[in-house]
């Protein structure tokens, strides 16, 4: 059975003010405890979906369809279907594309700072990979077949496997390519290779590009990162992974407000609805290592989730403060709600999906394991009256008025542009690229027929994952339509896959 929370009214006022702001502190005791000891786990940001994407870990499915904010942890896997695309964005500000028919795996994500390690293996398909190479010591390797590449400080690559064992483009920066013990290369902006299947000791080497039909929609991508990157504050200058391209969402979607005794603290445009939940709109997503983890339906929706606390102002609302900048996994999960309204339902994280599992709304009740389960918690407005986010007033927080920050000059950004273009012009990308021979088995299913997640189902699907597919041709139609982009659920309450209604289970949140 499945229902919707629905919190009814918040009784007694807003008990809040100085008083309520220190209680607050005492909440976020736990959580800021927590914080202490780094991890040496790392997640990366699955930032952007289209079409048909799945996660999966160990040859078991995690979401299908992928979830806009998923945390995607050591192990993970990214396959796209026909129509299917997606953007991850690493905490040193790299970012990884996967085009149609690809398939993706973090194979090795943990450490901090210098002692970071980051390993990704393309099994197939085309992507492009911006990678930052600010670790000297261990340099970021992206692995296709049986060769390895890494950078030497900032670098753009395209890499492609459709025409096994591969094709590297060096847009800009420099790169270093290994092919076992038969092959070592230097490439530099400007200049690609296509590796020999039959002779792993030679190579084709170019001093120039040829454009491929996806270049544009990775150069679409990055004008859009560059876009939101204008509403930068600096505001998390001062904070770790502040390189994280993740930040630039909450300069774009929100205020941020220096506040005295609390450092920075952000408030989404959303927040000047006194009823507005932080944890009201996302989904509960099942991993095998973290088990049940928090994925925000918001388009800002990942940082805020992951570390720091988020308290309820009197007079102003939900702000979320940053905190050190550890990530919940590191001493396991909590909520990160502090300071909180009268009568406010904190979230509350689903048991494990393996035999009876307790449902959250009502004490008794029992539903079946779910993989992904749907959130759309409705508040009902308070008696508060707040200010807007988006305008140049001074606001009230903790007893302190106080300006939002301004945008600053944006950082400067490297020219991702597709090399080989002529005079601005880049060719268009197609919506499918064409793939020759039978489809694997076990790759998604034609006609929209592959098993989707719904709260009702009674087990999460599994499949076995494929680790190749067949090769296609080098060149790709440049006609074709966009896939929709995906939608986050509606206010009706979530996903209705498979004909099941979506439940409201209680939101939750990482913590730190």
């Amino acid at each position: 059975m499945n229902r919707k929370s629905v919190v009814r009214g918040w009784p007694g006022g807003w008990m809040l003010g100085l008083v309520g702001v220190s209680v607050g502190m005492v909440l976020m005791a736990p959580v800021l405890r927590s914080q202490a000891a780094a991890p040496t786990a790392r997640a990366a940001r699955l930032s952007s979906v289209e079409g048909q994407v799945r996660i999966a870990q160990g040859g078991q499915v995690l979401a299908d369809p992928a979830l806009t904010n998923t945390p995607l942890f050591e192990g993970t896997q990214l396959l796209t279907s026909d129509d299917g695309r997606a953007e991850l964005q690493l905490d040193d500000g790299s970012v990884l594309r996967i085009s149609p028919n690809t398939s993706l795996t973090l194979a090795v994500l943990h450490g901090q700072g210098e002692t970071a390690d980051t390993e990704i293996i393309l099994a197939s398909g085309l992507a492009y990979f911006e990678l930052q190479g600010q670790s000297t010591t261990k340099p970021i390797r992206v692995r296709f077949g049986d060769s390895v590449v890494t950078t030497d400080g900032a670098a753009v690559l395209r890499i492609n496997l459709d025409n096994p064992p591969g094709e590297l483009a060096v847009f800009s920066g420099n790169a270093h390519l290994e092919r076992g013990t038969s092959l070592s290369l230097d490439l530099h902006g400007g200049e690609s290779v296509a590796l020999n299947g039959a002779d792993p000791t030679q190579s084709i080497v170019a001093e120039s590009i040829e454009p491929d039909s996806w270049d544009t929609w990775n150069a679409d991508r990055d004008q859009a990162m560059t876009a939101t990157a204008a509403a930068r504050t600096g505001a998390e200058n001062s904070l770790p992974d502040n390189e994280n391209p993740a930040w630039n969402d909450l300069d774009a979607n929100g205020s941020w407000y220096n506040v005295p005794g609390q450092g920075s603290v952000w408030s989404p445009y959303e927040a000047a609805d006194s009823g507005w939940d932080p944890y009201g709109n996302g989904y509960w997503m099942w991993t095998p290592r973290f088990g049940y983890i928090w994925v925000s339906g918001d388009s800002w929706g990942y940082l805020p989730f992951q570390f720091g606390a988020w308290n309820y102002y009197s007079g102003f609302g939900w702000g979320w403060a940053p905190g050190a900048g550890q990530p919940w996994w590191g001493n396991g999960w909590a909520s990160n709600i502090g300071n909180r309204p009268f009568g406010y339902r904190p979230p509350i994280r689903p048991t494990p999906p393996h035999g009876p599992v307790f449902h959250p709304m009502r004490a008794g009740l029992t539903a079946s394991p779910n993989a992904v389960v749907a959130v759309n918690r409705h508040l009902v407005s308070g008696r508060e009256s707040l200010p807007v986010r988006d305008r140049n007033v001074p606001v009230t927080i903790a007893g302190h008025v106080v300006q939002l920050l301004h945008p600053v000059s944006p950082r400067p950004q490297y020219d991702r542009s597709a090399a080989g273009a002529q005079n601005g012009s880049r060719p268009a990308y197609g919506g499918t690229r064409p793939q020759a021979g039978q489809r694997p088995a076990n790759s998604f299913a034609s006609g929209g027929s592959h098993p989707v997640y719904a709260p009702g189902n009674s087990a999460a699907p599994r499949f076995s994952v494929p680790v190749a597919r067949p090769s296609a041709p080098a060149s790709r139609p440049s006609g074709g339509q966009q896939s929709p982009t995906y939608s986050r659920p509606s206010s009706g309450g979530g996903s209705s896959s498979a004909g099941h209604s979506s439940g409201g289970g209680g939101g939750g949140g990482s913590h730190r």
